[in-house]
């Protein structure tokens, strides 16, 4: 096998059938450009970086790190055939990248997501390699995730572009990204699966480290709608029910009615979540159910 393994390896019992849809990678096109010139172009991000909004115009060829600390290598340090998620995505394929734009306290991924060294970096062939290995297992798309995939955006399009069977493409984002790294991707994914992880911008800069959260994610949101599928996840946080929970409910019934709305009720308390009153504990019971009937309620299209 390549050099990283996989956290799984599932065993199909003779006779199950299982399929993958595959997409040769010339089929993929960013904008009506093949994905290679996509790679070329999202190559001058090393040089100044705007992937983020956090715009820090790291050379990060150079050396030069911004809020990510990312350089100009993508590292790979878990990948897996996932069956949890929602099913219009599953059984996914998923590709872990190490390093992440946000800092969220609660992060499930832990020092992993934050630390852009941990893994192995993903080279073509390694790439490649996995690919197939997701295909003999049956897994219907790639999913690409971390830490946050768009920090590596040029590397990711690089290891498309290579790759001569390449599955349909799941982008699992915190959408913290800018416009122009969304037009790097129109065209080459599938369906767009976006964290709206708060409701608010005090929450955000206080549990993730970022500014203009709220108006960033819904901007993206709405890009990402007309480019493919969209999921909108929201994680149900403890004690964010009112400040986080509702008003992302009320901003998809503004603005995208009919946007796909998958509530998380899984919440783990992980990484630095002990250091907060409401984050150290596990979601109250019931919280789940009260948060689909709100949902529902406004009329959102909630997905299970």
């Amino acid at each position: 096998m390549f050099g990283i393994s996989p956290s799984v390896r599932i065993k199909l019992s003779k006779g199950t059938a299982l399929f993958f849809f595959g997409i040769r990678s010339r089929g993929h096109m960013v904008r009506g450009q093949p994905l290679s010139e996509a790679a070329a172009a999202a190559r001058a991000h090393y040089d100044h970086c705007a992937l983020c909004e956090h715009r820090c115009g790291a050379d990060r060829r150079a050396g030069q790190r911004g809020p990510c600390k990312a350089g100009a290598t993508a590292r790979l340090f878990r990948h897996r055939i996932e069956y949890g998620e929602e099913p219009e995505i599953v059984p996914s394929h998923l590709f872990y990248l190490s390093g992440c734009d946000l800092r969220c306290v609660f992060c499930i991924a832990e020092a992993a997501a934050f630390d852009p060294s941990r893994g192995q970096i993903l080279t073509p062939p390694i790439f490649r390699e996995a690919v197939a290995w997701g295909k003999e297992r049956g897994a219907r798309n790639i999913q690409w995730v971390g830490g946050e995939p768009t920090i590596h955006l040029p590397a990711i399009l690089e290891l498309m572009a290579d790759c001569p069977e390449l599955p349909p493409v799941v982008w699992k984002s915190d959408f913290y990204g800018t416009p122009e790294a969304f037009a790097l991707l129109d065209g080459a994914v599938a369906t767009y699966v976006a964290d709206f992880k708060f409701g608010n911008d005090d929450c955000a800069r206080r549990l993730a480290s970022v500014d203009n959260y709220v108006a960033i994610v819904g901007r993206n949101l709405q890009i990402a709608a007309t480019q493919g599928d969209l999921i909108v996840r929201h994680l149900l946080l403890p004690g964010h029910f009112d400040c986080c929970f509702r008003p992302v409910v009320t901003w998809l019934k503004a603005h995208l009615p009919k946007a796909k709305f998958s509530i998380r009720d899984g919440y783990l308390p992980r990484w630095r979540a002990h250091h907060d009153a409401d984050l150290c504990r596990p979601l109250a019971p019931g919280i789940g159910s009260a948060a689909h009937e709100a949902a529902a309620e406004q009329g959102l299209h909630v997905i299970f």
